[in-house]
This record gives structure tokens, sequence and C-alpha cells, in this order.
């Protein structure tokens, strides 16, 4: 296979050490210290903090997720562009190689792209953002955007702790100077080293050596590279940014005693659990340059519901909008600049049955709400304070705190690199005040309201938040299938691992219908393109007055079986066994109990 053009002009460049002294690469990677967040919801806060601070002006922003293992020809074309690798660094790239690496992509559209100068001693126009120098050079610069989620850019380190072999590649299409240029340039943060008596700063950039240096690869070179990697496209007159992790460690999650390391697929449940907790301010409906969020493994995608539509998380977006439309400063104003330091809501709403597994993947917390989602003025969580809970189990509650514009600075001076929490210690003065007022105001008020709940709240509940309670059982969303209790009360054994969060879709229904005299519980489900065979189970849960569900105490609902929309097959029982090419649509019959009502939950499991 013969080299393209673009990849045989592309080498390695690395960074001699000044003799005035440089960074080291490894004290950049290790900026983040040890943060008590999973490296995979570092990562996703990080690049999409990023892609709102880059968003265009009244446009939405495309924030998509991709991960897939590298073979074939492709595998060949990334090998071509990224070996040799830098000569005498230790980045373990052709071994990596070797091994059909897992890459992961994260890219973004609607948003400026890395412009600006391509050097970092060239100073950028007047009112010109140097987005690719902040981004692929420089450390520890300010980035210069107004009331943005970042600050000086040491939280990109990221992007390179969670490669393997600490290897990137940035490829964007921007405005420069009138013109749209596409750009495309790899970059490694390994160790430092020493070669034939010469020091490197562990920092490498692969691209066109020119002027002494790797520059990126440019419009028509940069198209054919990335083109030629696979990299994700652009719509004409499209701008924004791609970044391919090499090399990819998805992590780990506990399982008993030992750690099992993370799937495509699971990590890619993570990832979308992630974004539900920590970007949902961004992605609900009528927010400013709202994040369209998408997550893809092996190019199946990952169903990511409304963060409105979910029973976790509907009473932190329902306090977001109640501070957002009300326009109320409930926290006391301070007598000096800034007064007002940040607008609190809360509200209360019906505790869910059971936890959405998709749901709890990521969940900062376990069990009801009874926390304080905390913001900024970019609108991306910072953290979830806990405050007292509910007495009433089936009441939970969720606050938003969201950062004053005249104070958000000082919020954002109290942040750690990883931008997860407001820490007091160093600071001092006006920032230290602004900060405590801020979160002892938040405690004051993280308790359960001392009104009568009965009325109002189970009238609620009775209507749209029931629904959102049962949404899990309803949609199919829930698919907690190891451990749960079955309709005769015991527990499936089930596999850790063998689960999945991709889940069916009730597409119509459910309604009750009379077939032959006989009361039925009918609806339409749809069921996504698993990549092996699955295990489908439906499972009716009889529910009373007040969402109340009842296991053994009433008679048991009974599935029928299911009917194929496009072949008519009929399958009896309440179990199907899916494969990749059987048919999507299918009509899931239950016979229900007299004087009760019947919801619908879905298990899936791998087939044994």
């Amino acid at each position: 296979m013969r080299k393209s053009k673009a990849a045989e002009r592309s080498q390695w460049w690395s960074q001699r050490v000044a003799a005035e002294g440089s960074t080291a690469s490894e004290g950049i990677r290790r900026q983040l210290g040890k943060p008590k967040l999973d490296p995979l919801t570092v990562l996703i806060r990080e690049a999409a903090q990023n892609s709102c601070d880059a968003a265009l002006p009244g446009q939405d922003v495309d924030f998509n997720v991709q991960i897939r293992q590298l073979t074939g020809n492709r595998l060949e074309r990334w090998r071509e562009f990224l070996l040799p690798g830098p000569v005498g660094a230790s980045l373990g790239l052709a071994e990596a190689l070797d091994r059909q690496p897992t890459i992961l992509t994260i890219s973004d559209r609607g948003t400026t792209g890395l412009g600006g100068p391509l050097r970092a001693d060239e100073p950028p126009l007047e009112g010109e953002r140097a987005d690719f120098v902040k981004f692929i050079r420089n450390v520890g610069e300010r980035k210069g955007v107004d009331l943005g989620g970042g600050s000086y850019g040491f939280g990109k380190g990221i992007l390179y702790n969670v490669s393997r072999c600490h290897v990137i590649v940035a490829d964007s299409r921007c405005i420069f100077r009138g013109k749209p240029q596409r750009r495309l340039i790899g970059a490694a943060m390994g160790d430092g080293f020493q070669d034939k008596g010469v020091r490197y700063t562990g920092r490498h950039w692969l691209g066109a050596l020119e002027t002494g240096i790797a520059q990126a690869l440019v419009d028509d070179d940069a198209e054919e590279m990335a083109m030629s990697l696979g990299l994700p496209t652009f719509a004409e007159g499209q701008t924004g940014t791609t970044v391919a992790i090499i090399d990819v460690d998805l992590g780990a999650v506990r399982n008993g005693e030992a750690e099992q390391e993370r799937t495509p697929e699971s990590a890619a449940e993570f990832i979308a659990s992630t974004m539900l907790w920590n970007l949902w301010p961004k992605m609900i409906e009528g927010v400013e340059n709202r994040l369209r969020c998408s997550v893809k493994f092996e190019g199946f995608s990952i169903q990511i519901p409304d963060p409105a539509a979910t029973i976790e998380l509907k009473p932190f977006v329902d306090a977001y909008r109640k501070l957002s439309l009300d326009g109320e400063y409930d926290v006391p104003p301070r007598r000096t600049k800034p007064q007002e330091i940040g607008r609190f809501a809360k509200v209360e709403s019906m505790a869910p049955i059971k936890q959405n597994y998709l749901m709890v993947l990521a969940a900062p917390f376990s069990g009801a709400a009874h926390h304080c989602a905390r913001m900024r003025q970019a609108d991306l969580v910072v953290n979830y304070v806990s405050g007292d809970p509910h007495p009433d189990e089936a009441i939970q509650y969720g606050a938003v705190f969201k950062a004053g514009i005249d104070a958000d600075r000082y919020f954002s001076d109290a942040e750690p690199p990883t931008h997860d929490d407001w820490v007091t210690s160093g600071l001092h003065g006006t920032a230290l005040g602004v900060v405590r007022l801020g979160a002892t105001y938040v405690k004051s008020k993280l308790k359960p309201s001392v009104r009568d709940v009965d009325a109002d709240l189970h009238h609620e509940a009775a209507l749209a938040p029931l629904a959102g309670r049962l949404s899990g059982l309803v949609a199919g969303a829930s698919g907690d299938g190891a451990g749960q209790p079955n309709r005769n009360g015991s527990r499936r054994s089930g596999r850790s691992g063998s689960r999945s969060a991709v889940k069916p879709r009730i597409v119509e229904g459910p309604q009750l219908i009379v077939h032959d005299g006989d009361a039925l519980v009918v609806a339409t489900v749809e069921l996504p393109a698993w990549p092996t065979t699955k295990l489908v189970i439906a499972e009716p849960i009889v529910v009373i007055d007040g969402g109340i569900e009842l296991r053994g105490l009433l008679e048991p609902a009974e599935v029928v079986g299911w009917a194929c929309l496009e072949t008519g097959e009929h399958r009896v029982g309440s179990q199907i066994s899916v494969a990749r090419a059987d048919s999507r649509k299918w009509v899931v019959s239950v016979r229900p109990p007299r004087d009760a009502v019947v919801r619908l939950t879905f298990v899936v499991e791998d087939e044994s």
C-alpha cells in the first residue's frame, strides 16, 4: 500500500530543553494530580468545556464521542502517519499499533475550530483568538474567554494521560484571517530523555517540518490525511475540531474483589452517563449553545435520554429552570462588590422506584437525590454537594447554585485543574469571602421542606413526575438485570458485565385492549441493533396509586408473548432471543391483574 503524500511529508519533531529552562512534559501531565473522578469523566468534562468555550454565537454544538478498534487498512494508514516515532523517545507507539489499539475520538461542530497563528512566537492580530497555540503549543496561558469554563489550560493533560502512549492527533477547520483552513497535527507528551548528549522535554509534534519545527498539515494535505485516517468529516462551511486519542485506556470497574477492564461498549455507556450527570445544563431544551451529545462504539449508538425526562435529573433540571426563569437572587447580597454572588433554587419530586442502569454508572451519589449541583456561568456542573435526606424515602430534592456574573471569576480561582470543586485553601480577601459565603448558604438550604407534602407533592406525583418516576419502567430504560427481584420474589443470578444500557424503546403504547374477551396491555417495542445476540426479558411491574410497586401482594401480571410486526412471528413467554440480523420491532402482550396499573421494564443480557 502506497504512502500518501501527506504522510510522506510528516515527521516527528522533539522539543529540546532550552538553555534558560523549559517545562517538562511529565509536569504538564501531572498538573491534574490525583483527581477523585474517573479519568474518563475528567476527559469528557475537559473536552466539553473546551467545546462550550469555542461555541459559535447563536449555534448549538454537536459534541460526539466515538470508540473503535484500529484494524486492517485503517490501521495501516495510522501506522504510515505515526511511525517511525520520535527518535530517542520511549513512547511505545510502535508497540501500541502492533496490538491493534482502540482509539477514542472527540469531535465538536458548531465551534470556532483551532484558529489563530500556528506558531507560539507569532502574536495574534488584535481581536484574534490564538486557540491553536493555546491548545497545541502552550500550557498555563489563560484562555481569554469571558465567563468560560476553563482557566489556564492545564486540564488538557488528561487527553495525553488516557493514551497509553501519550499521543493525540488534532484535526480542525477554522476561519483564519477571512479564509477557511483545515489543520491537522500530531502531538505527544512523553517523559523527558537524552539522546546523543542533548536533553529533550518529552514534548513532540508530528507534521510538516518547516522553519525548524513541526507545523500542522494545512488545507489539501490536512484533508487528505484526515480522510486517510477515517476521522469525522466536516459539512460544507462547517468549523470545529476533532481530537483522536491513540491507544486509549478505557479504565476498569470493580467486580467484587477484582477489577474488570471496560469494553468499548461499557466505556461508551459510562461516557453517556458522565455526559448526563455533568453536562445536563447544556443539554436541555432552550439553553444557548445547547450541546447535542452522542456516543458510539464500533458504529453502534448509545441512546442518551433527555435529562429532563430522567427521574434522577428532573429535580435538578426543574431547579435550574426555576432560577433561570424567575430571576430571583436568593443568596443574601454582600455589602461590598460583588454584591450578588449567585442564585439558588431547590425543587422536590418523587424519588425513583429503582434507578436507571445508565444513570447509575457515573452517578456522583447513590440513592435518592438530596444534593445541590453547583456551577459557574459556563453552565457545566462543578460538583454535587449533599444535604439532609428527606424523611420520606419516596421523595427526593435537587438544588442548583449558579455563580453570579460578577462573582464568577472568584469561584473560578477556587477550582483545581479538574474544575470539580471550590477549594478555599490558598484563597484570601474577596475570593475567600465569596466562596465561603456560597458554600455556607448552600449548606444551610439543603434541608427538606417542612411543609406537608401529602397534598401538593403527591398530587404532582400523580401527573408528570409520576410519569418520570416510572419512566425507567415504561420506556425500558432500567435494564437492571442482575440481582433484581423477579415477580415471584426470587433474584436473577445474572453475570456482572453482561447487561446493556442500550435499551429497548417503547414507540407505541402501552395501551389496554380486549382480545378474545381477554384484557391485555400491549406495547410496540423497538429493539436496538446490538452487535451481539441479546436476551430480552419483559418484566411487568404492578403499580398502585402513588407509584408504589407491588411484588407478591397482588395477583402477578403475566407476559403472554411477543409478536413481530415485520414477519408476523409469535414467541410465547416473557423473553426472546434477538440476534443482530433479527427484526427490530415487536409487540409485547401482558395480562394484568385487576384493579392495578401495569408498567413495563426490560432487562437485556448477553445470551449465554
